[in-house]
């Protein structure tokens, strides 16, 4: 006959139920959502030293083109006018003008968000077209609207149809056109994703 030395009086159902709250869960949570919000927090600034590279970009570029255009209006002053510097001159101004429209665009915060409209401004910028010079830009998920000067009116049909290359303006469907002549023999042209007027008024 056996005997038991040692009686157990600490039965299974007695036993403390584990809490799925405890402070070790508690902290690991937290420390998950820290990590989450650093991230977010290092992507968007990472977003926004890209832009402010492109603008820094842009801006040496603008620096550059304005000491080439004083050049040329002292050499003019010093010479008798040629024909073939002019052209060279009224090229200068007109693409220096649509690269100061880029630049007040990127640059502008009353009117746009830096990191997110910066990929519809660099494929603007890649589809730049030395006969297209854009004033203004209004972009948001489903609107565009694109203002400025052209040298022909054929100009602007073929700088649209390079849109499809575009990730962000591909698929766009311009419900509006309008193309002018100004006084300065060139064409004023507006297009856009909806009634212009509704679009200006909220974009003043």
């Amino acid at each position: 006959m056996t005997h038991k030395s040692t009686i157990n009086l600490l039965q299974t159902e007695l036993w403390p139920k584990q809490s799925l709250l405890t402070l070790k869960r508690v902290v690991l949570s937290w420390l998950l959502v820290i990590t989450v919000m650093l991230l977010g927090v290092f992507f968007t600034q990472y977003q926004v030293h890209k832009v402010m590279d492109q603008v820094s970009a842009l801006n040496k570029i603008k620096i550059r083109q304005d000491k080439v255009l004083a050049d040329l209006n002292s050499q003019l002053k010093k010479n008798k006018t040629d024909a073939t510097l002019m052209n060279k001159l009224g090229t200068l101004k007109f693409v220096m003008a649509n690269k100061e429209a880029l630049y007040e665009q990127l640059t502008n915060r009353n009117t746009t968000y830096v990191a997110g409209f910066a990929k519809a401004m660099t494929d603007l910028s890649n589809m730049h077209s030395k006969d297209i010079s854009l004033q203004r830009v209004l972009i948001d998920n489903t609107r565009l609207l694109l203002s400025g000067m052209a040298r022909t009116p054929e100009a602007v049909p073929a700088w649209l149809a390079l849109f499809d290359s575009s990730s962000v303006l591909s698929g766009r469907v311009f419900s509006q056109f309008s193309i002018t002549a100004n006084e300065s023999g060139l064409i004023d042209f507006e297009v856009s994703t909806e009634n212009m007027m509704d679009i200006w008024e909220e974009g003043q």
